[in-house]
């Protein structure tokens, strides 16, 4: 019995040299490299395409760099607006990081907002904000999105 467990042990101490010789022998995988297009040419600048006229126009969208709320308060001057030259609804949200803190209805062409009610209270300090405009047409049809990227200050 004694010779069958010093026998098991050996086995087992051997099995466990053998895996440590593997682990430490075997080569490393080689990292993946991204490989650059080969079909891109050398830029040289915009070059002329034919231009047609289309019934499709553009959507404005006002942006801004920063925004100053006032802290521990959840009402909020700001000037939110879809441009009279729009001919779509916007449906405006406000993010801070990845939480949305206040949502618009639809907002027709030449109206906005100046006072907004957030879902919350900020502390003071900086953040990271963006503004995303959804755009419809007057039958629910979905249109382009853009988001405003910007700084949120609260004082």
């Amino acid at each position: 019995m004694k010779n069958k467990k010093i026998l098991v042990v050996l086995v087992l101490l051997i099995l466990l040299f053998i895996a440590l010789i593997a682990l430490f022998l075997r080569k490393p995988k080689p990292k993946p490299s991204l490989q650059p297009d080969s079909n891109a040419s050398e830029w040289e600048g915009k070059q002329d395409l034919e231009k047609r006229k289309s019934e499709i126009k553009q959507i404005a969208i006002p942006g801004f760099d920063s925004l100053v709320f006032n802290a521990d308060q959840t009402e909020q001057r700001v000037n939110f607006y879809n441009p009279k030259e729009n001919d779509c609804l916007i449906v405006f949200s406000l993010h801070v990081g990845d939480e949305e803190i206040w949502r618009s209805g639809y907002c027709e062409p030449d109206k906005g907002y100046y006072t907004i009610e957030l879902s919350k209270p900020l502390e003071k300090g900086s953040y990271d904000a963006r503004l995303l405009n959804e755009c419809y047409r007057q039958d629910g049809t979905p249109l382009n999105s853009a988001n405003v990227q910007f700084t949120l200050y609260v004082q």
